[in-house]
C-alpha cells in the first residue's frame, strides 16, 4: 500500500493510476489524514479504457478546482 498526500498525487496521477492497475493500493491523504482510495476495478479492457478516459477528465477538473481552492 502507498500513501500520498493529494498535491504529490495530483503531480504523478498516472503513475499512480499504474500501479493501481498493477494491484497497488494507493491512499490519497490531506493533512495526513487519508480521504480516498485508489484501486483497480476489475472490467473489461474496453469498458475499463472508455471509463477511464472519462475519469481522467474529471479528475483533472477536480484538481483544478481544488488547487484554485487552496490558492
Amino acid at each position: 500500500m502507498e500513501r500520498v498526500e493529494i498535491e504529490e498525487a495530483s503531480r504523478k496521477l498516472a503513475e499512480l493510476i499504474a500501479l493501481a492497475r498493477s494491484g497497488e493500493e494507493i491512499i490519497i491523504a490531506q493533512a495526513g489524514k487519508a480521504m480516498v482510495r485508489l484501486e483497480a476495478i476489475e472490467e473489461e479492457e474496453e469498458e475499463l479504457k472508455e471509463e477511464q478516459e472519462g475519469n481522467n477528465s474529471l479528475m483533472e477538473e477536480m484538481l483544478s478546482a481544488y488547487e484554485e481552492e487552496v490558492n
